[in-house]
């Protein structure tokens, strides 16, 4: 096991990015090339005293300008859920499900308590509640006591490891899926065209199309490296106290530069981007002459109707209706022995009616 994975082990495997670093490997990575030791709240003063060992380092107290990170789960208000998906988008160990503009619900045993998913929530309909310790282990660090307990929690934190892990995998896999589908559709574009042009303007139609590929590459990393950068000052913005210490008021200067310049080159590149015009000028006349001859369809048919020979025939008789009849009231059965034994004609029928 290298020095970095060992230093990930002592780590507690929020992912919750209080450290400065978008997780707890690429924080061991810094602890391996020097940077300091306590700046992990969620590990707290355990997690610094293994580093210290592992290291040989003084132990150092937790630098507490990076916020708190109680043992806490996050609770979804489903009423008030809207299903934007951008909880699911933030969470860094998938322990959101739900689908777009379905209700959300947060899996108890997977949830780490980086609060990573109420910032991104446009409704605010996310709590931070306290874990219930009587069912879900604690995965931060100074509530394991017993050698089971400890075993647990290790257990645990391997689990968010490889979630985490599988997590930044399948991001890997969707984004060389749609960067290998749109220069597929680029070449296919490139060849259709290859057989109504010359060998020159071939070439500069591939040029074109590679430039543009890679000028969309590089605009949606500038908007992943800007929602990033605000995200990152957002939390900073929440974790530190008011009014802020000189090295939180340091730290937030140098995120609100960060943000501004991926703000500017990413101004700089949607002012750089063509605007595709010819497109959609064509679907505009594709419209209109679906439109012209679904017009045109309507009159041929009812010119049609118009000119079909009328058919001469006489209609059917109305069926013969049988005139309606005054009744009299059902009588009993016996009045109907009395009326036959006396010799009444209407004594046989169920009613007294007259034509």
């Amino acid at each position: 096991m290298s020095l970095i994975q060992r230093i990930d082990a002592l780590l507690p495997q929020t992912q919750c990015g209080k450290c400065g670093h978008a997780g707890c490997k690429p924080y061991a990575q810094g602890i391996a090339s020097g940077e300091a030791i306590n700046k992990c709240p969620p590990g707290g003063q355990e997690t610094i005293a293994g580093l210290a060992q592992l290291l040989q380092l003084p132990v150092v107290e937790l630098d507490h300008s990076r916020g708190e990170a109680p043992a806490q789960i996050a609770h979804i208000r489903e009423a008030e859920c809207i299903g934007c998906t951008k909880c699911i988008q933030a969470c860094p160990v998938d322990a959101i499900v739900g689908a777009a503009k379905l209700m959300h619900s947060v899996l108890i045993d997977e949830c780490t308590g980086c609060d990573l998913c109420v910032a991104p929530c446009p409704v605010d309909c996310i709590d931070m509640l306290p874990l219930p310790m009587a069912r879900v282990l604690p995965i931060v660090g100074g509530l394991a006591s017993s050698p089971e307990q400890l075993q647990a929690r290790t257990a645990k934190r391997d689990h968010a490891r490889r979630r985490f892990e599988q997590r930044n995998d399948r991001l890997q896999r969707e984004e060389a899926r749609r960067l290998a589908e749109r220069q597929a559709r680029a070449q296919r574009a490139t060849q259709a065209s290859d057989a109504s042009q010359d060998p020159v303007q071939s070439a500069i139609e591939r040029v074109r199309a590679q430039k543009a590929a890679a000028a969309d590459a590089a605009l949606k990393k500038a908007k992943i490296e800007l929602a990033m950068s605000r995200a990152q000052l957002h939390k900073s913005l929440k974790a530190f106290g008011h009014p802020p210490t000189f090295e939180q008021q340091s730290q937030l200067i140098v995120l609100q530069r960060q943000f501004e310049v991926a703000e500017q080159a990413l101004a700089q590149l949607e002012a750089q981007a063509p605007t595709p015009t010819a497109p959609v000028a064509r679907d505009a006349d594709l419209k209109r002459a679906k439109i012209q001859l679904a017009m045109r369809r309507a009159e041929l048919k009812k010119a049609q109707a118009a000119a079909a020979p009328k058919p001469n025939c006489k209609p059917w008789p109305r069926p013969w209706r049988r005139p309606n009849r005054r009744c009299t009231p059902r009588k009993t059965p016996v009045a109907n022995r009395l009326q036959y034994w006396s010799g009444s004609r209407n004594a046989r029928s169920p009613h007294n009616c007259d034509n």
